[in-house]
């Protein structure tokens, strides 16, 4: 994935500083912490030095949202920064003294640093703060953390944050919640203004109602965006609507779907105690009790479900998962492969000469509008392709042209009218042409034809020209096909990927069948497989800390180690999940990459009976990480 110019040019920065170059607090000053906020994109005049008459600090520094320096108050501040002393180890004492100046400005982050440890706290006035970074230069100087910094942390994204709406003030909030769970029949009153529970779907319009909480969603059409509406019914919230855009509802929404709110399955929000949780949804931070939280997980739950099944139904239904979706200001589509400019030029002549205007030969078939090619059959339109000249390749003079089979609003006109079973009956070679038949009929019957056409004409031999298609995707046995274990490899890299980026737990429902599949297929793999050593190693990793004492005493002799061992450990994995609710992702991280190794490696005796539990299981973990790399991550 492509990483944003302003995160590279954070990356380069904190790659190049050096802290030893530090020798004091102007230094940390002067050196680090302005070039930082330089490079996270604060205006240079948001910032302001802010002393308090009750502090004798004199290197604590604001970051405002407005420049003008009128307008600066505790009202718009974003970040105060605390600088200390290179050489000072502690923060956590220079901490304990800035309390009252972080409530005092109602910030939304504090730091504290020293130009080595940096440590990071999220504002959160109705209970203690929130530490959200906690390193030191070093670390900072990876990418993956450096991104994530800066995401956090950059102008733009902390100065949308809803800073009235984020969280209740404290006072108000315990007030009300005490008088609430003090007064029974205050209770029952408030009760009388739940929501009437109910479900109802008219076409892509779907509303879901509990008594806490409404949702109300306009789901996606085709590859469109859908959006969603949220209320509450409680006396604290009542008034508060909620928007949420495609982005919102696949990046914050989506994941740990049908999921207790206590297993940390869910991104959109974390347990603060037992009875309360703090909830973000879209750019709002909210603190709702649990009975508020089991409403929304219900409502988001059905809403959510509907909302992927459709998207999962139009990509099924058009046979496009297998190639990039790219999104331009007037069109979208999929990228099914790409030709040397010379071959396409070809190609578009073809297409002038036989527009299907001109002609009713059986290659008439062909009609340009703008630079979108339509492929029809009298009325009947098959397919539309949109040449694109592929910037990521710097290929000079002959640029790469992206050819890419088009979402057209005319082939998706009945989707909008909400037919969409006429509309999945007319997918087909007479009808509508899906990517993957639209890529086979371009590369099999199109341009051997143009080939062949213009061979006479053209400088270059045919097999110079069919030398000039790149294509970007790579065949692969269908799951329910494999035979040859190998097969399988591609799929689990593809999970284990998933798995590596995935923060949240899983439901251990999806990884149990999987662990136990899996550990029976490898069971019988000969002994002198090599890499014992990285199987186990991985494999202890898994409760690592909570029993490192005991794994060190059981393999304090890595010479030894056989692959018994190693069956060992993953049949005491498959015991451990099998009374587990949820899964943490770094386990089965490690686990699916020791299972990777071992078909990589290993020569393993398996029956059939075998390798169809682990087709089976397998099919369910991978299409639901494919669904979220695609549609899940790119919103996060």
């Amino acid at each position: 994935m492509t990483i944003p110019e302003p995160i590279k040019k954070f990356i380069t920065w904190i790659q190049g500083f050096d802290h030893r170059i530090l020798r004091n607090e102007d230094d940390v000053k002067e050196k680090f912490i302005f070039p930082m906020f330089h490079y996270l994109c604060y205006p240079e005049k948001c910032h302001h030095e802010y002393p308090l008459k009750t502090f004798k600090s004199e290197n604590s520094y604001i970051y405002y949202i407005q420049n003008d320096i009128q307008e600066q108050n505790t009202g718009s501040s974003l970040v105060f920064i605390k600088v200390i002393e290179p050489q000072t180890v502690k923060l956590n004492d220079a901490l304990e003294k800035d309390n009252f100046y972080i409530n005092q400005f109602n910030t939304l982050f504090f730091i504290i640093t020293n130009g080595y440890d940096i440590k990071v706290f999220k504002c959160i006035h109705c209970y203690k703060n929130e530490l959200i970074f906690d390193i030191n230069i070093d670390k900072l100087k990876s990418n993956d953390i450096a991104s994530k910094f800066y995401n956090q942390l950059n102008f733009d994204c902390v100065k949308n944050i809803d800073n009235t709406a984020n969280i209740l003030k404290n006072t108000k909030y315990k007030l009300i919640e005490k008088l609430i769970r003090h007064h029974p029949d205050l209770q029952d009153v408030l009760e009388k203004y739940d929501f009437e529970p109910c479900a109802n779907r008219e076409g892509y319009r779907l509303v879901i109602v509990r008594k806490k909480v409404a949702i109300a969603c306009n789901l996606p059409k085709a590859f469109g965006e859908g959006n969603c509406e949220i209320e509450f019914s409680s006396l604290i919230l009542r008034g508060l609507k909620i928007h949420l855009n495609h982005q919102d509802i696949l990046g914050q929404l989506m994941t740990g779907l049908h999921t207790q709110p206590d297993w940390g399955c869910r991104r959109f929000f974390k347990q603060l105690n037992k009875n309360t949780f703090e909830v973000y949804l879209g750019k709002t931070t909210l603190i709702l009790s649990d009975l508020e939280v089991a409403d929304l997980c219900f409502c988001i739950d059905g809403v959510c479900q509907e909302y992927k099944n459709l998207i999962i139904e139009f990509e099924n239904a058009l046979e496009t998962w297998n190639y990039e979706f790219v999104k331009f200001t007037e069109s979208q589509g999929f990228i099914l492969f790409s030709v040397r400019q010379d071959l396409w030029e070809l190609m578009q002549q073809f297409v002038n000469e036989f527009d299907y205007t001109k002609g009713k030969s059986e290659w008439h078939l062909f009609h340009r509008k703008d630079i979108s090619i339509r492929v029809s059959l009298g009325i009947r339109d098959h397919t539309f392709i949109l040449p694109k000249l592929d910037r990521r390749l710097d290929i000079l003079p002959n640029n790469q042209i992206n050819i890419i089979y088009e979402l057209s609003d005319v082939n998706l006109k009945s989707i909008e009218t909400g037919k969409l079973a006429l509309w999945q009956q007319n997918i087909g070679i007479q009808g509508t042409w899906t990517a993957r038949y639209t890529k086979q009929w371009l590369l099999e019957k199109y341009i051997p034809k143009v080939i062949n056409y213009y061979s006479v004409k053209s400088q270059l031999s045919e097999a110079e020209l069919l030398t000039k298609i790149t294509t970007y995707t790579s065949e692969r046995v269908l799951i329910t096909e494999i035979d040859n274990l190998k097969d399988l490899v591609p799929y689990l890299r593809d999970i284990q990927s998933w798995l590596n980026i995935y923060i949240e737990n899983i439901v251990a429902a999806l990884l149990k069948p999987y662990y136990q599949a899996y550990t029976n297929l490898v069971r019988n793999t000969d002994s002198s497989i090599i890499g014992i050593d990285y199987i186990i190693g991985n494999l202890r990793k898994i409760d690592w800390t909570n029993r490192q004492e005991e794994i060190s005493n059981n393999f304090t002799d890595w010479k030894n180690l056989t692959f018994k061992h190693a069956i060992d450990c993953l049949d005491k994995q498959v015991a451990r999940i099998n009374n587990c609710e949820y899964e943490n992702s770094l386990k089965a991280d490690l686990i699916t990459r020791a299972f990777i190794w071992i078909i990589e490696n290993g020569k393993i005796s398996f029956s059939q009976a075998q390798l169809n539990a682990a087709k089976q299981a397998l099919l369910p973990l991978w299409e639901e990480s494919r669904f979220q790399m695609r549609h899940v991550y790119p919103n996060r």
